[in-house]
């Protein structure tokens, strides 16, 4: 039997439009879209299906043209206060649970003082929940950023970009313990430093 890498590229290309489609972050689904129809134009290539090819390098067009619409548009960002007692935030946090309590028991998210909904335009995309002490710094239980707005474009804003959005409310630093791999991943990224190895303590001076 003749191994077929042609043929066997196509189920490459496929099985990586396949994948785009499951994604939950509009921004992955078209980043990863755009490589399966990159794939896919060579594939038809390869088989001279020339209608095929157009076909998909317009599709990877049309995903560059959104890519850079996201990455140019000018957003809206709003810190809110929430209340950990009330309806909507009991809610929210149903609608998440299995995700949030790879960070925290949802029954601990009652004693907490401080909580924030994070709004990007006008839509709660996070939560940020914890214990507030004396100088400003907030142990945080919860920093949650719901599955659509998984770009870092939060993070950035709040603790990096415009950090006095938070500082105005009272906080001045917070802090973190990495309750995964993919949680102390987050961490790093958006610029906490790790001050207590055998805790897995991460703080961030805003």
């Amino acid at each position: 039997m003749v191994f077929d890498w042609v043929e066997w590229f196509g189920y490459l290309a496929s099985l990586v439009v396949l994948v785009s489609l499951t994604m939950t972050s509009i921004i992955k689904l078209r980043v990863i879209n755009f490589i399966g129809c990159i794939l896919f134009a060579m594939f038809a290539y390869f088989i001279d299906s020339y209608p095929t090819m157009f076909m998909n390098i317009g599709i990877a067009g049309i995903n560059v043209y959104f890519l850079w619409k996201i990455r140019t548009s000018k957003e809206q960002f709003t810190l809110i206060t929430a209340s950990v007692g009330s309806e909507y935030f009991d809610y929210f946090v149903s609608s998440y649970k299995s995700e949030i309590e790879l960070q925290v028991p949802v029954t601990d998210l009652k004693g907490a003082d401080t909580a924030f909904y994070m709004l990007r335009n006008n839509s709660i995309a996070g939560v940020l929940v914890g214990h507030i002490n004396s100088k400003g710094e907030l142990s945080v239980l919860l920093d949650y950023v719901t599955p659509e707005y998984r770009d870092f474009k939060l993070a950035h804003y709040y603790y990096e970009s415009h950090p006095d959005v938070i500082k105005d409310r009272g906080v001045k630093a917070l802090k973190a313990h990495a309750t995964t791999p993919e949680h102390k991943e987050y961490l790093i990224k958006v610029g906490f430093q790790l001050v207590d190895q055998n805790e897995g303590l991460y703080l961030k001076q805003l």
